[in-house]
């Protein structure tokens, strides 16, 4: 994965992708690389993965969809185990996975030994060496026969990722320019969520601005199909101003967006709770009610979405009210954030699994999907914001920023900035950098 890492004395391991060097893209936290750099250079690390892997697919493999009914003694029963063998094999995986969860249509492999002659179990049937299964679309689970017990892995199914670029002129919205640009509707999302609290989306952009993204894809080529996005850089010109964001991790293995100085982009709250279309009516003390016919404030923004669009909680909070609500809000949710802040969303089409009063969200979980419940003329998300008891405008109110990164990791920081920015201030149209078969186990 494309990741600036906070720790000098790995700059190899950070500039791989950058310059394009011949090496896998591996999912490792800063923390796991200075652990790797204790061990040399995180070769031996990835040797022993590579093993444990390598051991299991050099046998005999025998695939079974897993049925109604199938049970663990009855998977084990064409392998001729011995009373204690099947005893000690049921013990292991029962140890980290529960038969109940043998879902019908998942696959289970059994692995057997290749040479007839020595793995043999004395009744001419091959030993069971090992077995793996699928958790889920994203992880699988294995047991290999050790010489004194049954050693368990969990890995991640490998991926496949690649490193693009692309660029575009905005002659309408960022989304709809972004779209003709080749850019998936989840970059065009990070993008807004990246600069939103030093660009208005609504007011700030004008035909002939311009974007530069450089980003990542991951997909698995197995299974359901599932993309996984990342914004690695992005430049963002409105007027005579350019935006630029750089995703840096730090030694906690904590990711964040930094601009050109290093002060974090990001704030305590997203200033979009929702993906839009457009804003179809702002904060007002005297707007006109399209279905009452008469002039009346509109404390709150009105984001206008296709019903069913995921709404986000703005930041970490606590659910204080979820449910019906009079006065036209339809169905609503309130969540608390802090002592200070508030924040309302109203007009859901419906509520996410979990999410009722007493609930505990984080910023960016979906709570809810737009819909056109309550006093509402089409499908579109209002959003409220409170500060210390009183409305505030969405759209304009400010927060500090979180944090910056600090004085020893600047130089890191500055290093690799300047490797991307080349990449990035080169970025024309749309293309891929470098796809790689992502190593990917754990």
């Amino acid at each position: 994965m494309m990741i600036l890492y906070g720790t000098s004395g790995l700059f190899l391991l950070l500039f791989q992708l950058i310059v394009w060097l011949p090496a896998p893209i591996t999912s490792l936290n800063a923390t796991s690389l200075i652990q790797a750099a204790n061990n040399g250079d995180g070769k031996e690390a990835r040797r022993i993965e590579k093993e444990d892997r390598a051991s299991l697919q050099a046998l005999e493999r025998v695939t079974h969809r897993i049925r109604p009914g199938d049970t663990l003694g009855a998977l084990l029963e064409p392998f001729a185990l011995s009373g204690e063998e099947k005893l000690l094999w049921v013990r292991s995986i029962r140890q980290h996975f529960s038969p109940k969860r043998l879902r019908p249509g998942r696959e289970i492999y059994f692995y057997l030994s290749a040479n007839e002659d020595a793995g043999t179990n004395g009744n001419g049937h091959k030993s069971l060496q090992g077995l793996s299964l699928e958790l889920d679309d994203d992880w699988i689970l294995a047991w290999e026969l050790g010489e004194r017990e049954i050693n368990f892995r969990k890995y991640e199914r490998p991926y496949e990722a690649e490193i693009l670029t692309a660029s575009g002129t905005i002659t309408d919205s960022l989304y709809q320019s972004g779209e003709r640009a080749g850019l998936h509707p989840e970059i065009l999302s990070q993008l807004v969520d990246i600069f939103g609290w030093d660009v208005n989306f609504q007011s700030d952009l004008r035909a002939g601005d311009s974007f530069r993204v450089l980003y990542e894809r991951k997909h698995r080529a197995e299974g359901k199909k599932k993309e996984f996005f990342r914004v690695l850089a992005a430049e963002l010109g409105t007027g005579n101003e350019r935006h630029f964001a750089f995703y840096f991790e730090k030694e906690d293995g904590e990711g964040d967006y930094y601009n050109l100085q290093g002060k974090s982009l990001a704030r305590a709250f997203l200033r979009y709770p929702v993906q839009f279309n457009r804003i179809s009516s702002t904060f007002s003390h005297r707007r006109y009610h399209p279905i009452l016919k008469v002039r009346r404030p509109h404390l709150g923004v009105d984001f206008v979405a296709a019903r069913g669009t995921p709404v986000r909680a703005v930041g970490d909070g606590r659910v204080t009210y979820a449910g019906w609500k009079s006065g036209g809000y339809g169905r609503f949710i309130e969540i608390q954030h802090g002592a200070t802040y508030k924040s309302r969303y109203a007009h859901l089409n419906g509520y996410a699994p979990s999410v009722g009063r007493g609930a505990r969200v984080k910023k960016g979980q979906v709570i809810g999907y737009v819909g056109c419940s309550g006093r509402c003329t089409g499908s579109h998300l209002h959003f409220e914001m409170y500060k210390n008891h009183r409305y505030v405008n969405p759209l304009k109110f400010q927060l500090p920023r979180e944090d910056r990164i600090e004085p020893p990791l600047l130089e890191v920081f500055e290093t690799a900035k300047q490797l991307v920015m080349t990449q990035l201030v080169s970025t024309t149209g749309s293309k891929a950098l470098q796809p790689s078969k992502a190593d990917h186990w754990r």
